[in-house]
């Protein structure tokens, strides 16, 4: 299995972190692939809402979100890892799900549940 973990914590050493790390040891113990993207060292703006992307991708705008899409897309699991805010997931997370809109097609149409396999390589 292949899994993607958005680490949404800027911080590098917190219990978030640590979290995270304890997961992808156990998830790597148990013989899965592992990918852990820390959000906050991404670039990614903001959605704006045009819908140009059909809600099927691609999303018009430029940033790290491009190549973190074929990773979610690539992934048979995507794990959320993130300190609470008020409340709430971090700043950094939420703006990177903000963005999966774009997302959202490729499966109705296809009827399946996972994406297709393509160039991600999780260690």
């Amino acid at each position: 299995m292949h899994i993607v973990i958005l680490q949404g914590s800027p911080n590098a050493k917190g219990s978030t972190a640590l979290m995270v790390e304890e997961f992808s040891r156990g998830a790597r113990e148990a013989g899965h692939g592992v990918l852990r993207v820390d959000v906050d060292r991404l670039r990614v703006r903001p959605c704006t809402g045009c819908v140009a992307c059909g809600y099927e991708g691609p999303c018009t705008v430029r940033d790290d979100m491009q190549d973190l899409r074929a990773k979610i897309l690539a992934a048979d699991m995507v794990v959320f890892a993130t300190p609470l805010y008020y409340y709430g997931m971090s700043a950094q997370l939420k703006t990177v799900i903000d963005r999966f809109c774009s997302f959202n097609q490729p499966h109705a149409q296809t009827g399946q549940i996972g994406a297709p396999r393509g160039g991600v390589e999780c260690r």
